[in-house]
């Protein structure tokens, strides 16, 4: 499982490329004749809080908006529209906006999960549900052996002290702290390693180009069941299917475009599969109001 985080691209970019649409609703405030309309007011809800009460909201947020409004037409005034650095700026969130909406509309056409699609994910992902466990551990990092037989010499070590002790005369840096993880977080087969180990007891494992050992200090059962399971369940099939969806889009995309790079800058390998433009748009796309099984 991967809890995805929520964002939103700055509306302000967009305002002053001067090339879109302009925002549709009835006018509540303008500045030198730039109308704020219910439309642009509805679209900052989507920072606000589930709980807020919208008509409060949108009150406060309104001054909010006026101000950013004359600092955006302060910057047109100087001319930073123009600057090479705005329009590099624009593009980029003008393209991530593009494919967040591309996944908002894609997911209209996905399916809710079936009930029995959400059984068979819980029962094959324990450690993120019934079995969910959070270990306070001991933890050394260091960066990757040059080889496997060093990583594997390392690994026969007991303890964490002596572990330390075999970087430190091998002359590697390593940092050590204690850290909370979370199974749910981990691959299941390493949630499954983990939860097996014995308390104390060393465990390497790579993580983001670096190899940590972990020993661990304590168990806190975190079991996550019933409809809170269902529900979170519900809302990862989910968008894990809006990300397929994405994915034969951007497929078909690569298929029919032609693409070229100059010298130097053509990548070295095949583009990876796992879009991280597809991991964006979707994890702010769909949510609790999508989210759970088709009945």
């Amino acid at each position: 499982m991967k809890h995805l985080l929520r964002g939103a691209v700055p509306l302000a970019m967009l305002a002053l490329s001067g090339c879109q649409s302009r925002p549709e609703g009835q006018a509540v405030a303008t500045v030198d004749g730039q109308a704020i309309t219910t439309q642009g007011l509805d679209a900052e809800l989507t920072d606000a809080p589930s709980d807020v009460d919208h008509v409060a909201y949108r009150k406060t947020i309104l001054p909010q908006i006026v101000d950013r409004t004359l600092l955006a037409q302060a910057a047109k005034k100087m001319g930073i529209d123009k600057s090479p650095e705005f329009g590099v700026q624009r593009d980029r969130e003008e393209q991530k906006l593009l494919v967040e909406l591309l996944a908002k509309k894609l997911a209209n056409s996905v399916p809710l999960p079936t009930v029995e699609a959400v059984d068979r994910y819980i029962a094959a992902h324990p450690y993120e549900f019934a079995q969910r466990q959070k270990f306070y551990v001991d933890q050394i990092r260091f960066a990757k052996p040059a080889s496997t037989e060093a990583l594997l010499q390392l690994g026969q070590n007991k303890t964490l002290d002596a572990l330390a002790a075999a970087l430190t005369n091998n002359a590697t840096p390593f940092t050590r702290d204690h850290v909370l993880i979370d199974s749910a977080f981990l691959d299941p087969a390493v949630a499954g390693q983990v939860a097996k180990q014995p308390s104390g007891d060393p465990i390497l494992l790579p993580y983001n180009g670096l190899y940590t050992a972990n020993a661990i200090i304590q168990r806190i059962p975190t079991p996550m069941t019933g409809n809170a399971a269902r529900n979170l369940a519900g809302e990862i099939l989910r968008r894990k299917a809006i990300a397929d969806a994405m994915g034969q889009t951007l497929k078909k995309a690569r298929q029919d475009a032609t693409i070229t790079y100059q010298a130097g800058y053509k990548p070295d390998s095949k583009t990876p599969a796992d879009s991280k433009a597809i991991q964006d748009a979707t994890s702010r796309t769909g949510g609790a109001a999508t989210s759970g099984a088709a009945r």
